[in-house]
């Protein structure tokens, strides 16, 4: 290859423990596939771990196979091939670094590895730095797969929750047409009883001496009469808004479990492509050797956002050695209780769109008045709660 990419190895042609960070970062599994069917694999029935073991045993020289992955992995690592080539030492180091802190390791890897010019103890460094990736990702995944179970869980309590809230909804709606039917009747009756109020006293003369108590004693039985037929469509207003909380309760379960479903998703696709959050206090500081490099056990306090997804926001905190505080946001009476919690708190977190007003307005002026730092967040997602607890950015405010 000539240009500007003539300094580079080929796949091939890189140091051999390389190969299989270079093809894991930059191949997906479909890509696997894929390179292989071209070259005429069968690869029916194969697992994810067989494409990459048929790819890996392709590398250690010139063919088929190996042209293929290298063609691939080139065309997305041009732009930094291009972008190195003639760079000194310590600005290719910086470039590293400030693409691992962000995740974007895979094609940037193949070029300084595969460049000519790349200094040893680089080399060294991004082989380390990858290596250990590699694990900690893979205990967040472990982490995440056992949430996702807990979560199911819950998702099956809910769903069992709604089937029993749908027979109850079908119950009421059964006996709303049976009391509309019972009233139907009953208005009809008491159309005929006053009929027959009416011919009686037609047919009642004043001589009669017990015309008069007769009278009050049908005019007493139409007056209980349309009673009951009061009380009867009061019972059937009461059990139409029975039916409506509870339709407005289902519609509120499933949009919450959806959410959290949604969440959960996220959070696991984004695991694989985020790297560690830099420790908040030492930049040199051990993160092996430290249990709570993260947030040195920072007290952060969250007001808002979804109820039903608080253990998850505690676990995001927690697990990096911060503590967790929350509170729902709903503000009655529980001023004193919000203030306690903003006076003990290193930073306060605000999610707009899961809260209300009052309490979004309540923080501000608890976190001005006791110098505590708040951040707005448009969104009470875990990404969002994460990027806002992680980020050394200037707290933001609520107009």
């Amino acid at each position: 290859m000539t240009g500007k990419t003539s300094k580079f190895k080929n796949l091939w042609e890189i140091d051999s423990h390389f190969k299989c960070p270079v093809a894991g970062a930059i191949l997906s599994v479909e890509k696997h596939r894929d390179i292989l069917k071209k070259c005429g694999y069968d690869v029916t029935g194969l697992k994810s771990y067989e494409y990459h073991q048929i790819i890996m045993s392709k590398l250690d020289d010139e063919n088929e196979v190996s042209v293929k992955a290298n063609n691939v992995i080139r065309a997305r690592a041009r732009k930094w091939m291009k972008m190195i080539e003639g760079m000194g030492e310590k600005e290719m180091r910086q470039l590293w670094n400030e693409n691992l802190e962000t995740g974007h390791v895979g094609p940037l890897m193949f070029a300084v590895v595969s460049y000519e010019d790349t200094d040893f103890s680089l080399l060294q460094d991004v082989y380390g730095e990858v290596h250990m990736m590699a694990h900690a990702n893979m205990t967040g995944i472990f982490d995440i797969r056992k949430d996702l179970a807990t979560n199911q869980a819950v998702l099956d309590r809910e769903k069992n929750k709604v089937r029993l809230k749908n027979t109850e909804n079908k119950k009421l709606v059964k006996q709303r047409k049976e009391n509309t039917q019972k009233i139907a009747a009953l208005e009809s009756e008491n159309r005929d009883l006053k009929k027959q109020v009416a011919d009686l006293e037609v047919r009642v003369s004043p001589e009669n001496q017990d015309s008069e108590t007769l009278i009050r004693e049908l005019q007493s039985r139409v007056a209980a009469l349309e009673s009951d037929l009061e009380s009867r469509e009061a019972a059937l207003q009461k059990s139409d808004r029975v039916v409506q909380t509870l339709r407005m309760t289902l519609a509120r379960t499933r949009n919450e479990n959806e959410t959290i479903q949604q969440e959960v998703e996220t959070f696991m696709t984004a695991l694989g492509d985020t790297a560690p959050p830099p420790c908040q206090t030492d930049p040199d500081c051990n993160r092996e050797a430290c249990s709570q490099y993260q947030l040195c056990a920072r007290r952060i306090f969250m007001i808002g956002g979804i109820t039903k997804m608080k253990n998850f926001y505690k676990d995001i905190v927690e697990k990096a050695g911060g503590k967790f505080d929350y509170h729902d946001g709903y503000m009655k009476s529980a001023g004193v209780d919000i203030e306690a919690k903003v006076k003990r708190s290193d930073l306060v977190l605000c999610p707009v769109n899961c809260n209300s007003h009052n309490a979004c307005i309540r923080v501000k002026k608890l976190c001005n008045q006791h110098n505590t730092p708040l951040k707005i967040l448009s969104s009470s997602s875990l990404s969002a709660v994460s990027q806002a607890v992680f980020s050394q950015e200037k707290t933001s405010t609520l107009n």
